[in-house]
């Protein structure tokens, strides 16, 4: 009962704090009004944000499943708890530093927060049953992974980065076209779909931003999101899940 306990904390704690750093908000400033200061090359339009809502939801029924599971007397493993609770922590700690405007801590925070999604993602073995469980980490993993060419993209952007003679454009597409390799790769090596329709949904938000004051940026947008789609339909593994 104790997993159980600590890990419903966890859990609440992370939503108190984002709706905080919404509705108080954290430092007199919402993270979208920090954001929308600098003209970042890799940003979404702000409607692509409300993803935290459905993450959010389907947390709380990755909880309830838990739950179920220790009625059932099925084990909880300790390994799951304790990679969510860092996950919660250091999340907390991102947006603190993010609110108070320490980027580069945040940023690291961020990393370390990806490190930890990802070994509680790979806790859950690739049958159909678990895929089915993991959908709720899949997702804030997925997220996880846009938030951090989205942060990555606004650090450079505050230090001046220079872009080694390139354009912003040309760098929010090669941003864009990392993460359509990442979002194939875990549908290929993990049969995740979900996180290719994060990436979707992200990239049509990029494309919507941009509009076409910025067309190659636009263009790549949706291109690579139909490359995705084709991922999502066609690409499979043929060789046993390991």
């Amino acid at each position: 009962m104790f997993k159980i306990i600590l890990l419903m904390l966890f859990f609440i704690s992370t939503v108190i704090v984002k709706l905080l750093s919404t509705l108080l908000p954290i430092n007199g400033q919402t993270s979208g009004e920090i954001f929308n200061r600098l003209p970042v090359f890799f940003t979404p339009a702000n409607y692509v944000f409300y993803i935290w809502i459905v993450i959010f939801i389907l947390l709380a029924w990755w909880i309830w499943n838990i739950m179920k599971d220790y009625k059932s007397s099925r084990p909880i493993p300790t390994k799951r708890i304790l990679l969510f609770g860092a996950s919660s922590i250091l999340y907390i700690l991102c947006i603190f530093s993010w609110h108070y405007e320490q980027f580069v801590y945040s940023f690291v925070t961020l990393t370390v927060l990806l490190s930890c999604l990802f070994m509680l993602y790979i806790t859950y073995p690739l049958d159909d049953i678990n895929r089915k469980k993991r959908l709720p980490i899949s997702l804030i993993l997925g997220w996880t992974f846009i938030s951090f060419f989205t942060n990555l993209s606004y650090l450079l952007t505050f230090y001046e980065f220079d872009g080694f003679g390139m354009t912003k454009s040309l760098w929010g597409v090669i941003f864009l076209t990392i993460a359509t390799a990442i979002a194939l790769h875990f549908r290929y090596h993990y049969f995740d779909r979900l996180m290719s329709v994060v990436f979707i949904w992200t990239f049509i938000g990029v494309a919507i931003q941009h509009n076409f004051s910025q067309l190659l940026l636009t263009a790549a947008s949706l291109f690579l999101s139909c490359v995705l789609i084709v991922g999502i339909i066609f690409l499979k593994k043929s060789a046993r899940p390991l």
